[in-house]
């Protein structure tokens, strides 16, 4: 296994990990997308404290209509820091969650999170039994997250700004499978060849825009998460080789392996009454 820190990483490694161009073209593209939904989480943390006040009387005054439990679903992209970034490229990916407000200005509330994230992957030819029967063969790496934890959120206004934290797992794994193929049944031949979970804590924020605000509730959602993981164990493209008699050898990275995730997607308040 490698293990890696800020103070044992040399200049082999850092040659080893750079970037192709389709790489480089990903990530400005992350960027960008990124930079855009940073900008909407950072004014949403600048806007809560003067919102507040005034958006919790207008919400009082229109108790009725303001659902009690709101649920996401977002596109996400996830952006690798520190040593992480040394190593893995961007993730792109899923994220939902369900937010309980608990007071009954729709203030105070408790999230509950979960996503999935693939930053690699790579398809070699393999065979089935005897190369008489010839198969691709797909190894994906991925990383998926689960949490709950507090949710301040300002409940009216045309901008909505909220923050949160949550205690969770993310889970660092690599699979290999066979895929396109009407023949057999592909779940039968996935196998995990490395996985790690570790303890994660998350703090982020965003900001609702109301697209709908009738019958059910509709938001758009711009948000950014940044999450906590410590050390973890993971595989990169090119982590596993295959050897001539067959077998593999499959050489882990042990990193801090923090990340950041943008999002962008829908709220869909669930109406509940009073």
């Amino acid at each position: 296994m490698e293990t890696y820190g800020s103070e044992t990483r040399g200049a082999q490694d850092s040659k080893a990990t750079q970037p192709t161009g389709y790489i480089v073209t990903m990530f400005r593209s992350a960027r960008i997308f990124s930079a855009l939904v940073t900008l909407a989480a950072v004014a949403a943390l600048h806007a809560i404290p003067p919102a507040l006040s005034a958006q919790t009387n207008a919400a009082r005054r229109g108790d009725s209509a303001l659902p009690r439990g709101y649920g996401d679903l977002s596109f996400a992209v996830s952006q690798p820091i520190g040593d992480f970034g040394d190593f893995i490229g961007t993730g792109y990916g899923l994220t939902g969650g369900f937010v309980w407000n608990l007071d009954r200005d729709r203030v105070f509330g408790i999230r509950a999170e979960g996503g999935f994230f693939q930053y690699g992957s790579e398809t070699i030819g393999g065979c089935l039994v005897s190369c008489r029967v010839p198969v691709d063969v797909t190894t994906s790496n991925d990383i998926a997250f689960g949490g709950i934890g507090p949710q301040i959120s300002v409940p009216a206004g045309p901008f909505r700004p909220y923050i949160n934290a949550t205690a969770g797992f993310t889970y660092f794994f690599t699979h290999s499978s066979i895929n396109d193929s009407d023949e057999y049944d592909t779940g039968a031949y996935d196998h995990t060849n490395h996985d790690d979970l570790v303890f994660a804590l998350t703090g982020g924020g965003g900001v609702l825009i109301p697209v709908y605000m009738r019958t059910v509730p509709v938001l758009l959602d711009l948000g950014a998460t940044m999450h906590r993981n410590g050390q973890a164990t993971y595989l990169r493209k090119r982590s596993i080789k295959d050897l001539p008699d067959g077998s593999i050898l499959i050489s882990p990275i042990r990193s801090e392996a923090n990340f950041v995730t943008y999002r962008i997607g829908v709220s869909i308040g669930v109406p509940t009454g009073h």
